[in-house]
């Protein structure tokens, strides 16, 4: 599968590489899915790949992307803020490529990325159809009680 990449300007301080898996033609669904890493591996993982190929397989236009921390070569998940801006600045080039037609699906595997996700997504929902969450526990380590303290 023949996949676009795009560098995306998050701030002054860096941008994140994107890659677009395009659904073929005849089977496209119009929906786009935006997929981010979980906080151990980054766009290129064998999850991320099969995950995006395989959803293309099926009609959907995907877009992965690297977080700035593992696009700056960092193992530790930037702040709140700069996850929600990286976040932001993925979904607006998603919302207006040019190859693609209809409001992102957003996706986020990581615990803290999924809460970055959510909440974004429940601020500024313009655009966003809706979230999908993959892997699981959607809870800490600790359990789904502790869950309410970290929100």
């Amino acid at each position: 599968m023949e996949t676009e990449e795009l560098k995306i300007a998050i701030d002054e301080l860096g941008s994140v590489t994107t890659l677009l898996y395009p659904a073929s033609k005849r089977e496209r669904a119009g929906v786009t899915i935006v997929l981010g890493h979980g906080a151990g591996a980054d766009q290129l993982s064998g999850f991320m790949r099969m995950a995006a190929t395989g959803l293309a397989a099926r009609g959907f236009d995907v877009m992965t992307f690297n977080f700035l921390y593992k696009e700056q070569g960092r193992s530790i998940p930037d702040p709140k803020a700069r996850l929600e801006s990286c976040y932001q600045a993925v979904i607006k080039t998603a919302l207006t490529h040019r190859k693609l037609k209809k409001e992102p699906l957003s996706d986020w595997r990581q615990i803290n990325g999924r809460r970055i996700a959510s909440q974004v997504a429940a601020a500024q929902p313009d655009g966003i159809a809706g979230l999908v969450f993959l892997g699981y526990p959607l809870h800490p380590p600790a359990g789904p009680t502790s869950c309410a303290t970290s929100i």
